[in-house]
């Protein structure tokens, strides 16, 4: 199988680009945060893959990731009972990787279920068969407690009628310490764009 791929960006999807490498487009999904960081940038980029044939849609399927880590993480996401390629990117697209692994660590399910898909006897089998295999995945730490105020501030900035990505990557910007502060500053930054 395919496991890089490196070249110039042909076009950006919403959820895929088209890298031609050697003169070959090569259709790659991603989440919109690789995306984001991709569209930064000019040269040629290189994108680790998981890729896999599909039987039953006649395709050749490739996940691409910027960094070595989140094709780790992917490739244990999809080692859980009824988590597909597609489950996993839906995954990967809505949670920070640190938060994920707070939340499989911490056995936080409820966390989980703000996926959309993701029902809760998913969520709960995801902690039971990733507790004690993500450890060793360098994704950075988070407490419980920070776990905990990321989500009230996520939830906050839903209920304003934002969107789940603009509520990540607003608090992502953020550098506050205290719940309110952050989703203060969330809001400044939301309003700016």
């Amino acid at each position: 199988m395919i496991s890089f791929v490196e070249g110039t960006i042909e076009y950006s999807g919403d959820r895929f680009v088209i890298v031609n490498a050697g003169g070959v487009g090569y259709k790659v999904h991603i989440v919109p945060k690789t995306l984001t960081s991709l569209a930064k940038s000019d040269t040629k980029v290189k994108l680790f893959l998981h890729s896999q044939i599909n039987l039953r849609e006649g395709t050749f399927d490739m996940y691409g990731f910027n960094k070595r880590e989140d094709l780790d993480l992917f490739n244990l996401l999809t080692s859980v009972q009824g988590i597909g390629p597609k489950n996993a990117m839906n995954i990967m697209a809505t949670i920070e990787p640190k938060h994920l692994k707070a939340a499989i660590v911490n056995e936080d399910p409820n966390y989980l279920k703000k996926v959309s898909g993701l029902g809760p006897k998913t969520a709960q089998r995801l902690v039971l068969e990733l507790k004690n295999k993500i450890d060793y995945l360098d994704l950075g730490d988070i407490s419980a407690a920070q776990l905990n105020q990321e989500s009230q501030a996520t939830e906050a900035l839903l209920a304003l009628g934002y969107s789940q990505g603009q509520a990540q990557e607003a608090l992502k910007a953020s550098k506050a310490d205290n719940l309110q502060d952050r989703v203060r500053e969330a809001l400044k930054i939301l309003s700016k764009r």
